[in-house]
């Protein structure tokens, strides 16, 4: 029995890993989270899973990985079919890539008030999860009301096209910095819960827009111009879809300044939303309709199944709207068309932000403590720990063995490895 349980962990290093995001809002009691909790667990470690998933009353969101050979191969993988055939998760929406290695560290399944902040309660204790600058008080709830769905194909690549519809990227700037679809609007907020207080100064602006007093011509040739524009800024970021002069402070409790707000040119007549895998949007569109933030003549569209299922959908950019790649929150760092992990960026652990080859090979990037955009913005304390951090890593490299483990997977192999 020991021989192959060995046999199974030593092929968990000699197989394609699966790349599971998932999501959905639903409805969960809050005295069934304990319990559920533990079984999701059960089941995900029983396939040596590693990666995320958040619990809470309002549904279930996550991403985890998992040797193909030791969950069954599609269409009988037992870790899909466990999610997709549990009462709470019928209807989950998800999301499957491939990889060589495995993309996360170790296993998390916890239980949040939220599956994703928007910062909706202004009596949170946790500062982080209150509201920055303005936000509506109206009831978001994405199972009764959301943005509709549009397939990531030849639809949403009209609405792109379309010089009357303004394509917001709900991402954070940094996510924008390396890509986003071709017209598309940057909000440049560093967290979700700037987006709602920019979201109504936005539609305030788009408002006030005033054409009275255009000419004729100047009339005719503004309407086939595109009716918000980034600000300078934004575009100078994003020109070569290269990250440049972009700061990222996750932790920034203030509103977005207003020299960072697009520059609107007309009213627009539709609204259209993005993000990385589609939950954000879930919440993003339902507080625009619950709110009235835009008009109720002005449609509010939601691109289904995010940038991943677009890139799924065109392996070939030549075809495609999006222009760059991807972030994804795992060691993958970023995508390419057809779900392809990214040659061109690494991550930045002192500041977790995407760099490329050539940020890494300037005299300012210290491995496993700063970058050029970090560099000046970690306190002498946290570059201290990232150094101590750089050093046990460099130390498990010599002795051939991982830095970081999740503990629980590790006392499961110890026990089967004893003779």
């Amino acid at each position: 029995m020991q021989k192959d349980n060995q046999k199974d962990i030593d092929s968990c290093h000699n197989t394609r890993y699966v790349i599971l995001a998932l999501y959905k809002f639903v409805d969960i009691p809050k005295d069934h989270l304990t319990s559920l909790q533990r079984e999701v667990e059960d089941k995900l470690r029983s396939v040596h899973a590693r990666g995320t998933i958040l619990l809470a009353t309002e549904g279930i969101n996550g991403t985890i990985c998992y040797p193909e050979n030791l969950a069954g191969c599609t269409p009988h993988d037992s870790v899909q079919e466990y999610f997709q055939n549990h009462s709470f998760f019928l209807g989950l929406r998800t999301r499957i890539s491939y990889a060589d290695m495995a993309v996360f560290h170790r296993l998390k399944v916890k239980i949040k008030k939220e599956i994703v902040t928007i910062g909706g309660d202004s009596e949170e204790s946790d500062v982080c999860k209150q509201p920055i600058g303005y936000m509506s008080k109206c009831d978001i709830d994405p199972t009764k009301i959301v943005g509709q769905y549009v397939p990531p194909g030849k639809e949403w690549d009209e609405l792109c096209d379309d010089p009357d519809v303004v394509v917001i990227d709900t991402r954070n700037k940094y996510e924008y910095d390396i890509g986003t679809f071709e017209n598309a609007i940057n909000p440049n907020t560093d967290n979700f819960r700037q987006f709602p207080d920019w979201l109504h100064r936005f539609a305030e602006a788009c408002k006030t827009a005033d054409d009275s007093s255009e000419s004729e011509a100047e009339h005719v040739h503004r309407q086939k111009q595109p009716c918000v524009m980034n600000s300078k800024k934004s575009e100078s970021v994003n020109e070569n879809l290269h990250p440049i002069n972009t700061v990222h402070n996750a932790r920034n409790s203030n509103p977005v300044p207003d020299e960072d707000l697009p520059i609107v040119r007309k009213k627009p007549k539709a609204v259209a939303m993005f993000c990385t895998g589609g939950i954000r949007c879930e919440k993003s569109t339902s507080y625009t309709i619950a709110a009235n933030v835009f008009p109720k003549d002005i449609p509010v569209y939601h691109l289904e199944g995010g940038v991943l299922a677009y890139l799924e959908a065109h392996p070939d950019e030549k075809q495609s709207k999006w222009k760059g790649e991807c972030f994804v929150f795992d060691q993958r760092v970023a995508v390419t068309h057809g779900l392809k992990p990214s040659t061109t960026y690494h991550a930045c652990y002192g500041c977790r932000r995407p760099i490329s080859l050539d940020d890494m090979n300037r005299p300012d990037f210290v491995e496993g403590v700063s970058c050029r955009y970090c560099k000046d913005v970690a306190s002498e304390k946290q570059r201290n720990r990232f150094q101590e951090r750089q050093k046990q890593i460099e130390l498990s490299q010599t002795k051939g063995c991982r830095h970081i483990h999740d503990p629980k997977e590790v006392t499961t192999e110890q026990l089967i490895l004893e003779p």
